[in-house]
């Protein structure tokens, strides 16, 4: 929920390009839209499904690493429903085919988290625990409105050269908003939820589907959570992976979350006697580390990643809080962690760190759309939140502190705020099947949430699998569960037991790994 202004520039370079690449080569497609990262294959070659016309297509990751084949689509929507004659935008509608020769004709339509980030991105490609439920349903990637290949709202600023200076200065982060805002096109305002799943059940309907599964993580379960309210006849059965509850002003408790995770990272460690003796003293050297970079960022060179090359790299302290916050995600992240932060503090050796957080930096700025980022979360979160005595008190004993508070009230109070229906903070009554997944680990959306978000869904069940964190999708038997609950419809018959096999990765003591 923190993503800073300056992500978005490298977001900006990548996708520019991309579409640059994407327009030139499909120059003879003119009837297909150019999507960035996407290379139509044999545009003569069609197919339909409702009013939906689909070809082949290649679709590459963003860093160009890898990609996938599949039918790609779109769907043409009004930027405002309250103005259907106005401005138009091109919604990406992809189409994984089952594999099995008698696929089910309820399709599974999987939702991506941020908010900002996007399916064809985080979803399209393999290892994201969907392939059994592949085996006998399409799956339809569907980038939300605003991110992705779905008019992406990026902004263009000379962010990078005031990188963290603004992050001094108040002020500063509203001229950078106001920027952002002068450059979109548009209006940002229509970028929210309420909106999104408008577009969702549009797609439904142009493809001429009857009621499909969802699967949302993370802010995408608040998406998924608003469709099932808003379109309950069209929607066979739920996924919640990482839950936010309805009621959820998602942004403060952010700092509070995440302090917690690292204390209980800290806390595995020293209770693991082999990290106990590699790492002593890991509280006070984060202390340490966060105080030294606060005074005085380390400036070294890195390698790039994709190049290979070593660049010019200043490791500053939000750089140190960047790469912590995203390590608690997962915990196979995690089990370096502690590695990386103590080379730092006792051996002076910032290389490993600075490495994790420049990938760190990349991986974001290519990943998440600032501007529909922007536009949730002022429109639905920060409207409905209220500062109460001993707010700033709570934040001030965590490492991330006040500064994504003031971040997130600097942005929105210049950012605008769009459609949020009249039900949209109200508890989902439901007696569809859902399921909710919830890691014990988890340094943003905790077990509790799912507890608030189950209880007026009177056909759930909830799963929570100890030591885990962000999302559960993937990990260990949920690929295989997660299918026959979308066959049975039904969480009754699943083997849950196996969730207990499940075990975080356990810590490197070096750069060999852990021990045996």
């Amino acid at each position: 929920m923190d993503v800073r202004n300056w992500h978005s520039l490298r977001s900006i370079l990548v996708c520019t390009s991309a579409l640059l690449f994407s327009s030139l080569c499909c120059a003879a497609a003119a009837a297909w839209p150019a999507f960035p990262n996407v290379v139509y294959t044999d545009p003569e070659h069609t197919s339909t499904i409702g009013d939906i016309q689909f070809t082949e297509c290649r679709v590459s990751y963003p860093g160009k690493s890898h990609f996938r084949f599949l039918d790609c689509g779109s769907l043409e929507v009004p930027e405002n429903y309250a103005k259907p004659s106005g401005k138009k935008i091109t919604l990406f509608v992809g189409k994984i085919k089952a594999k099995g020769k008698k696929p089910m004709e309820d399709a599974f339509v999987p939702i991506s988290g941020g908010p900002g980030s996007a399916a064809s991105e985080g979803y399209l490609f393999p290892g994201q625990g969907f392939d059994k439920i592949n085996l006998n349903r399409d799956i339809y990637i569907i980038d939300q409105r605003g991110t992705g290949k779905s008019n992406k709202l990026i902004c263009l600023d000379d962010v990078d050269k005031n990188l963290h200076a603004h992050e001094q200065n108040r002020e500063k982060t509203k001229q950078l908003v106001g920027q952002c805002l002068e450059e979109l096109e548009g209006d940002p305002s229509q970028y929210t939820t309420s909106v999104a799943v408008r577009d969702l059940e549009a797609v439904r309907l142009a493809l001429g589907l009857g009621a499909w599964n969802l699967y949302g993580a993370s802010y995408g379960t608040r998406v998924a959570q608003h469709y099932l309210r808003m379109y309950p006849e069209s929607t066979r059965s739920v996924i919640l992976d990482a839950v936010a509850y309805p009621q959820l002003n998602l942004g403060y408790d952010i700092a509070i979350q995440s302090q917690r995770a690292l204390d209980d990272m800290i806390t595995r460690c020293e209770k693991v006697e082999s990290c106990k003796q590699a790492f002593p003293q890991l509280k006070q050297g984060i202390t340490s580390l966060f105080e030294q970079l606060n005074e005085n960022p380390i400036e070294l060179k890195v390698e790039n990643f994709g190049s290979g090359k070593p660049e010019a790299f200043t490791l500053y302290k939000t750089h140190l809080l960047m790469l912590i916050r995203m390590s608690l995600y997962a915990p196979e992240v995690m089990a370096v962690l502690p590695l990386l932060l103590h080379e730092a503090y006792a051996n002076n050796n910032f290389s490993p760190l600075a490495r994790s957080a420049f990938k760190t930096e990349k991986t974001m700025g290519d990943m998440l759309s600032i501007g529909m980022h922007n536009s949730v979360v002022c429109s639905e979160d920060m409207a409905f939140f209220a500062l109460r005595d001993g707010d700033r008190q709570r934040l001030a004993g965590t490492y991330i502190g006040e500064h994504l508070l003031d971040t997130l009230l600097d942005t929105c109070a210049i950012w605008p705020t769009g459609p949020v229906d009249r039900n949209f903070k109200l508890p989902v009554e439901s007696n569809k099947p859902v399921l909710l997944l919830s890691g014990s680990a988890d340094p943003i959306t905790p077990p509790e949430y799912a507890v608030k978000a189950a209880e007026k869904l009177t056909n759930s069940r909830h799963l929570i699998a100890e030591g885990m964190g962000h999302g559960l999708a993937a990990k260990g038997c949920m690929p295989t569960q997660m299918a026959k609950f979308l066959d049975a419809a039904s969480s009754k018959e699943l083997d849950i037991e196996c969730l207990d096999r499940l075990e975080p990765a356990p810590f490197f003591i070096d750069f060999n790994g852990p021990t045996p």
